[in-house]
């Protein structure tokens, strides 16, 4: 993760980027996304909630 990329998130365009980067970095991870940037911006909770637990079960597998 590159933190030079991640903003403070105090404007709108801000959290669209920072909400684009966190999907990116997730899908080069393996991780399956159900969810677009919008979602995150707009506090989705139950795509967030999946998101999460796609996280968790990607960090669960490498663990095995």
């Amino acid at each position: 993760m590159n933190w030079d990329l991640v903003t403070k998130g105090e404007t709108e365009e801000d959290r669209c980027l920072n909400a684009k980067y966190a999907i990116s970095i997730a899908k080069k991870l393996g991780a399956i996304i159900f969810m677009v940037w919008d979602d995150v911006v707009e506090v989705n909770k139950k795509m967030l909630l999946i998101f999460i637990a796609s996280l968790y079960d990607l960090k669960m597998q490498g663990d095995n």
